[in-house]
């Protein structure tokens, strides 16, 4: 037995002997050292302005089939006056959900399913954004669909309402986790209770908000000279150029 427990413990020492010397891990960050990193290769866009100011970036890429296109808009709820705090948002939401005069939001949601395509818009802080994303034999009619919400948004009152439900929702709901209430107080402490980054929507601010006010708030922001337009995928850039 014992014999046996000596022959293991001399095998295990001969091992720890052949065994490779880890290296030193280093003391410093700065001491690590890594594999050149391979060239990263920025395409260069295709930039033009339409005659109604638009702004226009494409960047062809033909790795696979799809075409994306996103668009920003110069608006955001920095602008939405403090009484009506929460209307930048309920916009971007009915934007896409209420679709258009001659095709409603339900009818949009159908074709999009059929089409295999995303057609999303929104408002934030500091900007608007909508954006369409297609297989490229379908980009003529995902442009057209994102054109008619840009341009001609239904907002009917029944979206409207919805909007304001979810709206509501989240008011009931942001004390729930404490790093809402903190971000929340942070802000109005830096900024200000008043300040446009600082303020909350409110049941009563919610409640006052109507459909004339979306109407006039799009009129106001979304017009070409407050655009600007990137596309990127499987396009001739010319071609591309042509259809928007």
């Amino acid at each position: 037995m014992r014999s046996r427990l000596l022959h293991v413990f001399l095998l295990s020492l001969l091992a720890s002997w052949l065994a490779p010397v880890r290296a030193k891990p280093p003391a410093s960050y700065k001491q690590l050292q890594y594999p050149p990193m391979n060239p990263i290769r920025v395409p260069e866009p295709v930039r033009f302005e339409l005659p109604n100011g638009l702004v226009v970036y494409l960047v062809e890429d033909h790795e696979l089939p799809t075409i994306d296109v996103s668009v920003l808009i110069r608006v955001g709820s920095r602008w939405e006056p403090t009484e009506k705090t929460g209307l930048a948002s309920i916009t971007g939401t009915v934007l896409r959900t209420g679709g258009t005069p001659t095709q409603d939001g339900d009818a949009l949601d159908e074709e999009l399913d059929r089409l295999g395509a995303i057609v999303e818009t929104g408002i934030e802080m500091d900007r608007g954004q909508a954006s369409v994303s297609v297989l490229k034999e379908d980009i003529e009619r995902g442009l057209e669909i994102l054109a008619d919400l840009l341009q001609h948004p239904a907002f009917p009152e029944k979206k409207i309402e919805l909007a304001k439900i979810a709206e509501r929702d989240r008011i009931a709901r942001r004390n729930d986790e404490p790093t809402s209430i903190a971000y929340r107080e942070f802000g109005r402490l830096v900024y200000g209770k008043d300040s446009p980054y600082a303020r909350q929507s409110e049941y009563d601010t919610i409640n006052s908000i109507t459909r004339a006010d979306l109407v006039a708030f799009h009129r106001e922001f979304f017009q070409p000279e407050n655009v600007i337009l990137g596309a990127w995928g499987d396009f001739k850039a010319g071609e591309m150029r042509a259809k928007i």
